[in-house]
């Protein structure tokens, strides 16, 4: 799984939380990070922040989807900006869903099933 957050304690504390729960995670805090990351292993879900600075959400999920290996990959949108309209905006670039931070435990265990 790769997780990627600007916000170094939030990337923590969602790693965390994923490693309590068996997951092999990746940490990235920026987008050529995580594209960086990638080199060592291709995650099945990443977890991305979408209001980073230099390259924002959307846009690392444009480039993870040209990755070799990462077509299938899915992407899920977490964020402070928790309206329709924002739902409706990353399932349309291809976002598999859109949580809103701060993240329920409950709600990304349900998603991850």
């Amino acid at each position: 799984m790769l997780v990627v957050d600007d916000n170094v304690d939030a990337a923590g504390s969602l790693a965390d939380l994923l490693v309590a729960w068996g997951y092999h995670v990746t940490v990235a805090h920026d987008g050529p990070a995580a594209l960086a990351a990638l080199q060592d292993t291709l995650p099945d879900i990443a977890l991305l922040d979408l209001g980073m600075p230099a390259m924002d959400g959307y846009e690392l999920a444009a480039h993870l989807r040209l990755q070799p290996g990462c077509e299938d990959l899915r992407i899920v949108a977490i964020t402070g900006a928790g309206g329709p309209e924002e739902a409706r905006r990353s399932r349309a670039r291809g976002f598999t869903a859109h949580l809103v931070k701060p993240v329920s435990p409950a709600s990304l265990r349900m998603l991850l099933r």
